[in-house]
């Protein structure tokens, strides 16, 4: 079937996993997990930032549907799946460029199944990586495009797309950089940047970023504060062991991000990680008239080059990044960061199976692989849903933050004013619970929502040893001129979902509405 597999068939099966992915977001838990808080948080307005380390396309996104689906887990996981979808598509379209079979582009597009990234990771709490991958994947599509066809208007889509790749997430720019140096050391592509047009890319991608960037330049010490921590734990003073430490992580990274596909890979199609007897296939006849006659002056100057293009954009941001290892950069790169890396290593790695394997791209032992692998992790999904808090394991997805909401609002009467909460998962999560209040926290210092005509200041913090409120959160009252905070703290507590022993407290204080920030 899959031979004989065309867009339409596509679409569907892209359509059916993310549905069912979606429904069983909704199902297994009804709390955010980890990254999915911060848009509950950071969503209450649009705001040029809100967390330091991160730029704000997600979150003027996530703003935009709340104003359609609300500001509940459903609005939440409506743009992730949408978004996810959009990437598989995008893939896809790159991969009808590249290859000859439309069986060959569906299956690299459907290879992420098997990276545990897009398989697991995605499904607990991507956000800004998962935007990026979709900017990445589109602006790359719009490269490829605009080499086949040179239009004005498709530079400035290139330049709009890299620029929102820019607020996606501040690491895409290692990507843009790598498709430059890689273009340029093409033929068929250099001309592309060496067009006059190139300007309006330019000029598209600053206009774009500028109002953030603006935003940042205020705010430079807070930014490099929040950002020069990341990954640099332990990390070794003399440079050489700093540097092996962080060639050493970026390599493991690497390796974790696209397993276990390399190996799936490797046991069902050996002969494409030897050396290659011919070249991989030229690009598809699924193009137009006008771009087939355009990539065929090409092809003998050096036939395949949007392959080419992907092998050395890669290989050139690995190098990319361990250049900044040696210069001083983190020793502790982490897999869930290699998006902007590896996202078209499948692709690349399609074009070698196609090359040594022919119309024998959909070998039987790889779609078991395929159909397998996301059938185990929903079945580990659910197991850890149901079974972990049962042997004493229970997660952030388990806390029954939804139970003390209810406690809260019953014993408190508080409905609507402003909630500060001392935790990410507890403000984004009470958030959700509280949809006409609104949440600000220490954890987020630059960001303040618009105040409303608040009936109640609700402070609420997790209980850690009847330690009573943090000293933070005082701190965080202080910073702002406020009271200090009296009265005697109220405690609720409900047992972790799905445990009879684990149990979550929290500490609350209702002052008056002018009390709090």
């Amino acid at each position: 079937m899959l031979q004989r597999l065309d867009t339409r068939s596509f679409l569907l099966i892209v359509g059916l996993y993310v549905l069912l992915h979606f429904g069983l977001r909704l199902v297994f838990s009804p709390v955010l997990g980890t990254d999915d808080v911060e848009q509950a948080i950071c969503a209450q307005s649009l705001a040029l930032g809100c967390d330091l380390r991160q730029p704000p396309l997600y979150t003027w996104l996530q703003w935009l549907t709340n104003q359609i689906a609300g500001p509940g887990l459903a609005g939440i996981y409506l743009l992730k799946y949408g978004l996810l979808f959009l990437t598989y598509l995008c893939l896809y379209f790159i991969g009808r460029r590249l290859f000859s079979r439309t069986a060959t582009a569906a299956l690299a597009a459907l290879s992420l199944w098997l990276t545990y990234p897009f398989a697991v990771s995605v499904h607990q709490g991507v956000t800004h990586s998962l935007l990026l991958s979709l900017l990445l994947a589109a602006s790359f599509l719009a490269f490829l495009r605009l080499e086949a066809h040179r239009h004005w208007m498709g530079y400035l889509l290139l330049g709009t797309l890299l620029g929102l790749g820019e607020l996606a997430k501040y690491s895409f720019v290692l990507y843009a950089a790598a498709l430059a140096l890689a273009a340029l050391s093409l033929p068929r592509y250099r001309t592309v940047l060496l067009d006059r047009r190139i300007v309006l890319t330019l000029a598209a991608g600053l206009l774009v970023v500028a109002p953030h960037g603006l935003w940042a330049w205020g705010r430079l010490d807070a930014l490099h504060g929040a950002l020069a921590g990341l990954g640099q734990q332990a990390a070794p003073s003399a440079y050489l062991p700093r540097v092996a430490s962080g060639l050493t992580s970026l390599a493991s990274a690497l390796i974790q991000f696209l397993f276990p596909l390399w190996l799936i890979l490797l046991l069902a199609f050996p002969r494409a990680f030897r050396p290659l007897a011919a070249a991989p296939v030229s690009p598809t006849p699924a193009l137009s008239q006008r771009e087939r006659r355009t990539m065929a002056r090409y092809a003998s100057v050096m036939p395949n080059e949007p392959l080419h293009l992907i092998g050395r954009t890669l290989l050139i941001g690995i190098l990319l990044l361990a250049l900044v290892v040696l210069l001083g950069g983190p020793v502790e790169i982490k897999a869930r960061w290699m998006h902007v890396l590896l996202l078209l290593a499948p692709l690349w790695l399609f074009g070698r199976v196609e090359a040594a394997y022919g119309d024998r791209v959909a070998k039987t032992g790889y779609l078991v692989a395929l159909l397998l692998l996301p059938a185990l992790v929903i079945a580990a999904w659910a197991a850890q849903t149901y079974l972990a808090p049962q042997w004493h394991k229970p997660t952030r997805f388990h806390a029954p933050y939804d139970q003390l909401a209810s406690l809260i609002r019953q014993t408190s009467g508080f409905e609507r004013g402003t909630i500060v909460a001392n935790e990410l998962h507890l403000a984004g999560n009470l958030r959700l619970f509280f949809p006409e209040a609104r949440v600000v926290t220490p954890a987020y210092p630059q960001y303040l929502p618009p105040a409303i005509e608040a009936e109640q200041c609700l402070l609420v913090w997790e209980e850690q040893n009847d330690a009573g409120m943090p000293p933070a959160l005082q701190a965080f009252l202080d910073r702002h001129g406020k009271p200090r905070a009296t009265g005697s703290p109220v405690l609720a507590r409900a047992n972790y979902r799905y445990s009879e022993t684990e149990i979550l407290a929290v500490g609350y204080l209702v002052l008056p509405a002018g009390d709090c920030p």
